[in-house]
Parts: C-alpha cells; sequence; structure tokens
C-alpha cells in the first residue's frame, strides 16, 4: 500500500475517533484502532501543531500517578457549512470540524438555475457571520433532492425541473473552500452515520421522506454508490402497479405515496386543507383530524411495504428512517408495523431493528455538513488532516 495513502488513513480514522469520543486518550486510540503507538503518537502530535486538537488533563478513576490527556477537536480549527437545496428553501449551517453547530438559517427560494452562484454565496457568507467564528472554512457540502453522480454533475432533480448541470462547476468560485456536492438522501446517510443513531453501525438502510423520498445503503461503513454514484434512489422503489404517476415520469413508486407533496396531494382531494405543507399536516394530526390521520396511516402501510421489500433483499441488521417519516413517526409506525408483520419475512425481520432518527427533528441541516467532511478528510485526492 502506499504509504501516503496509508498515512491518510491513519489520519482519518484518528480524527474521527477524537470526534466521536471527546477527551480520548492516545492510549484509547490505540486500544481502539489497533494502531502502533509510534504511528498515532506521531499523527496526534501533528494534529496538535495544525491546531486541531486540544489536550486537557483526563483524571481517570481508581488510577495513580500523572493524569493521562483528553483529546478533543478544536472549535477554532476550522468551519464546514452545510448548504441544503429543497424545492422552496435552502438551509444553510456553519459548524465546527466536531460537527457542533454555530449558526444556521433557512432562506426563502425561487428553484431558479439562474444566479444559483451568486444565491449560495450570500447565505454562506451570512451563516459564516452569524457563526461569530473567524476560522478558516475548511469545505462547503451542498445536498440536492435529486439524482447527483459522484463527479458533482447533477442527473434531475424533478421537483425543482434542473437537469444535466455541472452543480460543482456551476458553484465553483462562490467560496475560497473546497465544495463537494451530493445527493440529499445520501448526505442525510452519512449525517447519521457521522453525527446520529448509526455512528458504530457499519450496515444499515436509510430512507427518508421530504419533498421526495430517497435513501442509501451503507456497506461496511461506506455509501454504495453503484455504477455512477446514483444508488440509493429507495423512492422509486415500485409499492403499486400502475399507480399513482410519480415525479420521474414512472408509476406506483414509493415517492408518489410519502412525499410531501403526493400527501398533501391526497388530503386536499378527501377535502382537508393543507395551507402549509408538511407542517400543516403534522398539526392536523396532533388535533386529531381524521382525513390527515388516515392518510398517514395508509401512508405508513405503504411505508412498511418498502421496508419489508428492503428487509428481504438486503436483511439489514438496522433501517433508519429519517426526514418528514421521523417527524410523523406516531402517526404512521402503528401501520408500518403490521405491514412489515405481514410481509417481511420472519426470520430476516427478526434480525432488523427499525428505527427512526433524531436527528431529524433536533438538526435537520446536517447532510451538507457531512457532505463537506466526508470530503475535506476523504482519502483520495489532497488531505486537509495531512
Amino acid at each position: 500500500m502506499n504509504r501516503s495513502y496509508l498515512r491518510r488513513f491513519h489520519a482519518n480514522a484518528i480524527f474521527h475517533r477524537i470526534r466521536l469520543e471527546p477527551s480520548i486518550s492516545q492510549r484509547e486510540i490505540i486500544e481502539r484502532t489497533g494502531f502502533d503507538k509510534s504511528t498515532v503518537s506521531s499523527i496526534v502530535s501533528r494534529f496538535a501543531e495544525m491546531g486541531l486538537i486540544e489536550r486537557q488533563s483526563k483524571p481517570e478513576a481508581n488510577r495513580r500517578g500523572r493524569p493521562s490527556e483528553g483529546l478533543h477537536i478544536s472549535r477554532n480549527s476550522g468551519l464546514l457549512v452545510g448548504v441544503q437545496v429543497e424545492a422552496g428553501a435552502v438551509g444553510f449551517v456553519a459548524c465546527g470540524l466536531d460537527g457542533s453547530v454555530m449558526a444556521s438559517r433557512i432562506e426563502p427560494f425561487s428553484g431558479a438555475l439562474d444566479g444559483i452562484a451568486t444565491y449560495v454565496k450570500a447565505g454562506i457568507d451570512a451563516v459564516i457571520a452569524a457563526s461569530g467564528s473567524s476560522a478558516p472554512v475548511m469545505g462547503v457540502g451542498v445536498s440536492l433532492p435529486g439524482l447527483v453522480k459522484r463527479d458533482g454533475t447533477l442527473v434531475h432533480v424533478p421537483v425543482l425541473g434542473w437537469r444535466d448541470v455541472d452543480m460543482r462547476g456551476l458553484l465553483d468560485g462562490v467560496t475560497q473552500a473546497s465544495i463537494f456536492v451530493g445527493n440529499d438522501g445520501k448526505a442525510a446517510a452519512m449525517a447519521e452515520r457521522m453525527f446520529g443513531a448509526c455512528t458504530d453501525i457499519d450496515d444499515f438502510l436509510y430512507l427518508f421522506s421530504g419533498s421526495g423520498v430517497g435513501g442509501a445503503l451503507f456497506l461496511d461503513g461506506e455509501v454504495y454508490g453503484g455504477a455512477d454514484g446514483l444508488a440509493g434512489e429507495l423512492g422509486h422503489i415500485k409499492i403499486v402497479p400502475q399507480g399513482r404517476f410519480c415525479s420521474c415520469g414512472a408509476s406506483g413508486c414509493l415517492s408518489a405515496y410519502l412525499s410531501e407533496p403526493a400527501l398533501v396531494q391526497e388530503i386536499e382531494r378527501l377535502g382537508g386543507r393543507v395551507p402549509n405543507g408538511f407542517a400543516s399536516i403534522l398539526q392536523g394530526a396532533e388535533a386529531g383530524d381524521e382525513i390527515v390521520l388516515n392518510v398517514l396511516d395508509h401512508a405508513g402501510e405503504v411505508l412498511g411495504s418498502a421496508v419489508s421489500s428492503l428487509i428481504n433483499v438486503f436483511n439489514p441488521p438496522v433501517v433508519l428512517l429519517g426526514g418528514d417519516i421521523a417527524l410523523a413517526q406516531p402517526y404512521v409506525s402503528a401501520a408500518m408495523e403490521r405491514a412489515l408483520l405481514r410481509l417481511a419475512h420472519p426470520a430476516m425481520y427478526s434480525r432488523s431493528t427499525v428505527r427512526f432518527s433524531e436527528i431529524s427533528e433536533g438538526m435537520p441541516l446536517l447532510g451538507g455538513v457531512a457532505i463537506a467532511l466526508d470530503g475535506i478528510t476523504g482519502l483520495d485526492g489532497s488531505h486537509v488532516l495531512q
């Protein structure tokens, strides 16, 4: 193995171990990673020289002598900026390299591709100013609600009508930091892997709903991208033969039954009112609106059908549900579980756990941050941890 690549691999693993376990000691890093003492010592010393980490005394119970040092990612070592593009709004968030949120804002968005670079630059500048940090921006991650290839080419965003756009090239120059572009489903799954429920889980499936329905497959600790990086479009699993038309042009897709626009359309078809999108749906459910509750119950049944197929195909230890699905957990979970019991193979369902994301409610904008953090610590290309 190339020595430079091996060094990056060690640096990456040590950085993320410190990030996940603030106050970890060098001895504990050696135990967790299996790396030799000289490698860990060398890389930790280099991180300290860079100002990337801070050392603090760490008294340990039942241990005499000099206390060991606990290591932390320095909040002043650098900033990550996440940009989350949706149909009617764009979210911006500034975080430290440890993932701690310093500032966030959501701006209305017309959906126009013209002027997108100027719009994104203004949002990035504003959220950095709001963070109050003078740390350098190390990376910017942009998550998009559509198909995105590995090279940053946007294939299609149905909710915005964008096709075949070199998004990385279009946004080049909005900041001096490196820009990374990705699909919002994969971004959300990466956020769960880095900051949420799956930090110690190497294999899981992630499914989320919002303006559309997406997802990702995490296999052996990595997002599975397929031939072009487009894998994981779980929203286009066919659930109902000759069913409702989907924005992708086909019919019967999960997205046509579970996305926010699909739920709004069905509630209004049945005589309900949804003036403020998914927020109104949740308000109606909390108020006991029978139309809303029935639509969400049916959505839970459809969701359970989709998840049962995923369990039957992949036999995953964990299926994690995020986005609007997680926010609607009280109203979809019972119907979902009924469908799972009926449709999932018992032997495989008994080995799978279906969970709802917690960061979907508390920290919903971390997908772009995860893209940025993955980009700047990735093992390919230049590596900021060297």
